[in-house]
C-alpha cells in the first residue's frame, strides 16, 4: 500500500532547521512540507523558498490555527518549547522537539504527560545515538567486552563561547542558567545514560561562567542575564558506576570544531570513543596489551590530518537514520494503525530524565552539595 503523506509545519526558521530538519524531511517521500513560522517571518520566508515549503507565517499558533498538520518540528530557544508542544499536544499534533527538551524538570514532566495523555508520537532531537560508535559502544558493553564497569569520563566541548555568549544559548532568559549544560551536556548525558541503560542517581557539581575575561562562578552571576560557559559534574549511578561528565563552549578545539569523547574502565580493560569534524573513532585496551582500534561501518576514520566537516562528525544526517526521518516514519505508522510506538526514537521520557539531571546539577552548583536525582519509574 502507498504510503500517506505527512504534513509537517516548521516552529523555527533559524540555521539548526536549515542543516538538520528542512534537508532530511525534503528527502523523505511522505513528507508535505506544508508550513514554517519565525518571529518575523523573514527567515521562514527564506527557508521557505530553498525548500518549497508551501506557506510561511510570523507566529506558531496561526501557523497550527490555518494549517492542517500531522506533526510540528519544534526548532527554537529552550524557553518557548514548553508553550508549543503543550499547545500541539492538546491539538492532537505529533511533535519532535529540539533538545533540551524543556527550561526544567517541571515544565519537561508537563510535556511528556500532554503528549502521552493525548497518544502524540514524540521525539526529542538527541542526535549522536547513531553515531555508529556509539552503537558498537553499547552493544560492546552489554556484552561485557571490558567487563564489569567501574567508571567513566565523559566530554562534549566547543569552542563557540570564546568570543562572547552564543546568542540565546548564552542567556538565561531564553537558554536557561545552565548554558553549555542544556546545549551540549544534554547530549553528553543522553549519551551515557543511552550506553548505560541506567540513569545518573546523584551528583556533585561546579559552574563556570567566562564574565569580563575571567571564569566566575555561579553565585557572583545571580544579576547577569548570562549562563554557564563551563560545566563538570561528577555523576554515580544505582549498579555503582561513577563518572566525570565535562561540557564547555569555551574549550579551543584547534580545527576539530567540536570534540565528544567517551571512556570507560572495566575489570578487563578500557574503551573509549572520539568523536569531532576530524572523524570518528573506537579504541580499545585489554589488560596491558596495546591499545587498538575497533572497526567501524559508515564513519570516517579520524584522523589529524582530514579535512574538518559535518559529514565526519555527524555521517547519519542525511540518511533514515536521523532521529526526524524515524519520527516521521512513526507518524505514518501511527496513521495506519493507530498506535504509537517510539522504540526506535529518543522521547520526551527520556528529556524528561535529562532534565532531572541538569536541574541537579545546577541545584549542586547553587548548595555546593550532593544532589540525589529523582529516577522516573
Amino acid at each position: 500500500m502507498k504510503a500517506s503523506k505527512v504534513n509537517i509545519g516548521i516552529v523555527g526558521a533559524g540555521s539548526f532547521a536549515d542543516l538538520w530538519y528542512l534537508p532530511i524531511l525534503k528527502m523523505h517521500p511522505a513528507v508535505q512540507l506544508q508550513a514554517i513560522c519565525s518571529p518575523s517571518g523573514v527567515n521562514a520566508v527564506k527557508l521557505a523558498q530553498k525548500y518549497d515549503v508551501l506557506s510561511t507565517y510570523d507566529s506558531y499558533d496561526e501557523m497550527i490555527d490555518r494549517e492542517h498538520l500531522d506533526g510540528i518540528c519544534i526548532v527554537t530557544p529552550n524557553h518557548s518549547h514548553h508553550e508549543i508542544a503543550i499547545e500541539a499536544c492538546k491539538r492532537g499534533i505529533h511533535v519532535i522537539c529540539e533538545k533540551p527538551l524543556a527550561m526544567n524538570h517541571e515544565e519537561a514532566r508537563s510535556m511528556l504527560e500532554a503528549a502521552e495523555e493525548n497518544e502524540i508520537v514524540h521525539g526529542v532531537n538527541f542526535t549522536y545515538r547513531e553515531n555508529p560508535a556509539v552503537k558498537k559502544l553499547k552493544e560492546l558493553l552489554k556484552d561485557e567486552f571490558i567487563g564489569e564497569l567501574y567508571e567513566g569520563n565523559f566530554q562534549y566541548t566547543g569552542a563557540y563561547g570564546l568570543s562572547g555568549p552564543p546568542g540565546w544559548r548564552g542567556t538565561k532568559s531564553k537558554g536557561g542558567i545552565g548554558g553549555v549544560l542544556a546545549d551540549l551536556g544534554s547530549h553528553l548525558i543522553d549519551l551515557v545514560q543511552y550506553v548505560l541503560g541506567e540513569e545518573v542517581s546523584r551528583v556533585t557539581s561546579s559552574l563556570s561562567f567566562l564574565h569580563e575575561g575571567k571564569l566566575k562562578t555561579i553565585h557572583e552571576m545571580e544579576s547577569h542575564d548570562q549562563s554557564a560557559d563551563s560545566v563538570s559534574f561528577h555523576g554515580i549511578f544505582p549498579s555503582g558506576i561513577h563518572g566525570s561528565f565535562y561540557t564547555s563552549w569555551i574549550t579551543p578545539q584547534g580545527n576539530r570544531n567540536q570534540t565528544i569523547e567517551l571512556s570507560f574502565s572495566g575489570s578487563k580493560g578500557a574503551i573509549q570513543l572520539f568523536s569531532s569534524g576530524l572523524g570518528i573513532q573506537l579504541k580499545y585496551a585489554h589488560g596491558r596489551e596495546s591499545w587498538k582500534d575497533y572497526p567501524l561501518e559508515c564513519a570516517t576514520k579520524w584522523a589529524d590530518s582530514n579535512e574538518p566537516n559535518e559529514a565526519n562528525f555527524r555521517p547519519w544526517r542525511l540518511t533514515n537514520r536521523n532521529e526526524i526521518w524515524k519520527w516521521t516514519d512513526l507518524i505514518l505508522e501511527n496513521k495506519a494503525s493507530g498506535r504509537v510506538s517510539l522504540t526506535s526514537i529518543p522521547n520526551f521520557k527520556d528529556g524528561y530524565s535529562v532534565q532531572q539531571v541538569i536541574d541537579a546539577v545546577i541545584l549542586s552548583a547553587e548548595h555546593k552539595r550532593e544532589v540525589l536525582v529523582e529516577i522516573m519509574t
